[in-house]
């Protein structure tokens, strides 16, 4: 895994929620002062239960776009995250204080029959943090909502940084791969890109004109072969030759 590259993306999620929070802080301060155009029973309020909905969403969407692997990406899955908590929302504030419209909305669903088929058991958590954060804001609980989505990202991303429950690292596959090419410059953020689906770590060692050496710790499912003959079929590095050198761990 890239180190930049996961730093960055905590970087951005804190700036995200940091900005997240002060938006939260001004308009609840401004309550007071608009109670007839956003009070909990106004469109003004609707509205703003529905977009705190989807901002509290956003950065999960966003987290899981950039860790999931492309083999399990799901891009319906992303859709929904982002959509299911605005209507959710939406409906906790009409069924609301009423038995007789909550019983109602259970008829109606009960009669609507949804079939999706996750590729990832783990997606499964995403449509129940949906649920919950679309709940939270439907009452106007943002604060709960907002610790939800921050506990649970930072929970993913400790997750996905050390690879948590894959196998030992004796059992993964250590080396160096050599790759010969004259465009250096313009082949070092493709490769990147390559190592990203292979390799658990990674980094450059040497950059000369000639090619690019870097160490690689392969994931547990790739094998060295894999790895090379990706780089070999990407037309845009124009490789004259390609090695892997394993070394023992």
């Amino acid at each position: 895994m890239n180190e930049r590259r996961a730093f960055g993306l905590v970087i951005r999620l804190a700036a995200y929620y940091m900005a997240l929070a002060a938006v939260a802080w001004l308009v609840e301060r401004s309550i007071p002062q608009w109670e007839t155009l956003i009070g909990e029973r106004t469109p003004g309020g609707a509205a703003v239960a529905m977009l705190g909905a989807l901002a509290l969403m956003c950065p999960v969407a966003w987290m899981y776009m950039r860790t999931k692997p492309k083999a399990n990406y799901d891009t319906s899955l992303v859709q929904t995250v982002i959509v299911l908590p605005v209507v959710i929302s939406g409906v906790v504030l009409i069924v609301r204080d009423s038995i007789a419209l909550a019983f109602s909305l259970a008829g109606i669903v009960a009669a609507v029959r949804f079939r999706n088929t996750l590729r990832d058991t783990k997606d499964a958590v995403y449509i129940f943090l949906a649920i919950a954060v679309g709940l939270a804001a439907g009452v106007q609980a943002f604060a709960v909502g907002f610790v939800v989505s921050v506990i649970y990202v930072a929970v993913v991303l400790v997750l996905w940084r050390f690879d948590v429950g894959t196998a030992p690292l004796t059992d993964r596959v250590r080396g160096r791969l050599v790759v010969e090419t004259s465009r250096t410059a313009a082949a070092e953020s493709t490769l990147t890109g390559i190592l990203e689906r292979y390799a658990r770590r990674w980094k450059l060692v040497q950059s000369a004109p000639t090619g690019l050496t870097f160490t690689v710790q392969l994931r547990r499912r790739s094998d060295p072969d894999a790895l090379i003959a990706a780089v070999r079929d990407d037309t845009a590095l124009q490789v004259t030759g390609v090695r892997f050198e394993p070394r023992d761990s």
